[in-house]
């Protein structure tokens, strides 16, 4: 036994114990990805290059906090930075900040508002940075922290009834960055170091069940976000259709990450994926949406949100690949805007994702020769990203201690009556 002297640790351990004998480990007789061959033919072993010495890289990150109240009352608090790296020139810094406040309800609304709220943030503290640099006469690489895609879109009318305006400054704040990226012509980059999604899996099985003569079972496929949906859909299929089908399957789906992890062994980058707005994805139109709003909405909320809708759907798209920066490291989810791979059109319904087969290599290599250059390891990764995050950092302690005591001064001298949760009063009191 560790020694650990706390009240539940004996429970814990035995119950660790058996939680280890329920859990199946297939590592051992797991046999090759069934996609590994897919994956090869979209694998490009990389080189490094110089970077653009006419470009300068912008890093972006942020952080938010909240504070929760008696009867609803709930306060989010976003901050941002972007810092310009230009060479001879040290480190310029953006900085923004968001507050959102107002009577919230609904725990979805909980944790979706704080996410609003962050990017908000980092998207006008990129754009606020990258004009800067285009007055300046520079040519901007905006870096996000994360990713570009909005894989959860604000599709629920009662979101749009709850806080309209803070989506409205959402989609507004997002389209911005997109079109000011496309029409200036700068590359506009999110990296992601823990990305477990399914996009790029799923489209080579597509491609997969095409070559290998089954373009029927590739179109009932079309509509699954995973591996796992698809196994749900297995049961409605015939029999011939179903055998098929599980012979494309991994007994441990792998998402984009590990796949291309157990399936190359140089350094280099995937094929992009253009990926369809999840608005798509989840099978509703956007004029289904508008109707929604119009019919649900008082006429001028409708308006506006119908008219920030309609401007982040006609931005660029975003493209996503997968880069390994050196043989033995793991792989890093990027996201571009399409603009800088030709495609500034949005992408229709009824295109969903699809591979670019023949992508423009010397744009993404002028992306890729940036992010090898700051490159310094597996967890801090970007040293310019590292940086913005150290600034960026939002610690609880700083908040409650420091801004948390404005919110409510604030509040009270508008006349509201704050009163705090029973556990933020029981927590205050220990």
């Amino acid at each position: 036994m560790s020694g650990v002297s706390d009240l539940f640790f004996d429970e814990f351990y035995a119950e660790l114990e058996t939680a280890m004998e329920d859990y199946v480990n297939l590592e051992h007789d797991l046999e090759p990805p069934r996609l590994a061959d897919e994956l090869a033919d979209r694998w490009h072993p990389y080189i490094f290059g110089d970077r653009n010495p006419g470009e300068v890289l912008i890093s972006v990150d942020g952080g938010v906090q909240i504070s929760r109240f008696a009867y609803g009352g709930f306060v989010a608090v976003a901050r941002a930075c972007a810092l310009t790296h230009a060479p001879g020139d040290g480190r310029r810094l953006t900085k923004r900040v968001k507050i959102q406040i107002q009577e919230v309800y609904d725990n979805r609304d909980r944790g979706f508002i704080p996410g609003y709220a962050r990017t908000i943030s980092e998207y006008k503290a990129a754009a606020g940075a990258a004009r800067e640099a285009l007055d300046r006469g520079l040519k901007p690489v905006v870096l996000m922290d994360g990713s570009l895609y909005m894989g959860r879109f604000p599709y629920a009318t009662r979101e749009y009834h709850h806080h309209p305006s803070l989506i409205i400054e959402l989609l507004d704040s997002v389209a911005d960055l997109r079109t000011l990226a496309r029409n200036h012509n700068f590359p506009l980059v999110g990296i992601s170091k823990d990305s477990s999604v399914f996009y790029f899996h799923m489209e080579l099985l597509k491609v997969a069940l095409f070559r290998a003569g089954h373009p029927r079972i590739r179109m009932l496929v079309g509509d699954a976000s995973s591996p796992f949906d698809l196994r749900l859909k297995l049961g409605i299929l015939e029999e011939q259709d179903r055998v098929a089908l599980e012979s494309f399957l991994d007994r441990r789906p792998l998402c984009d990450s590990a796949l291309v992890h157990l399936c190359t062994k140089s350094q280099g980058y995937t094929h992009p994926l253009l990926i369809a707005p999840s608005l798509y994805r989840s099978g509703s139109e956007g004029g289904a949406l508008y109707k929604r709003l119009e019919l649900n909405l008082p006429q001028e909320t409708a308006d506006a949100v119908i008219t920030s809708l309609r401007r982040f759907l006609s931005s660029p798209p975003v493209a996503v690949f997968y880069w390994k920066p050196a043989p033995n490291s793991r792989p890093f989810r990027v996201d571009v805007s399409g603009h800088s791979l030709g495609r500034s059109k949005p992408l229709i319904p009824s295109e969903g994702n699809y591979l670019l087969e023949t992508p423009d290599h010397r744009s993404m290599k002028g992306v890729i020769n940036h992010l090898h250059y700051w490159y310094c390891n597996d967890v801090e990764y970007n040293i310019p990203l590292k940086q913005a995050d150290v600034l960026a950092h939002f610690d609880r302690n700083l908040y409650t201690t420091k801004y948390e005591p404005f919110i409510i001064n604030r509040l009270e001298r508008a006349g509201v009556d704050i009163l705090g949760t029973r556990r933020n009063l029981r927590e205050m009191k220990a």
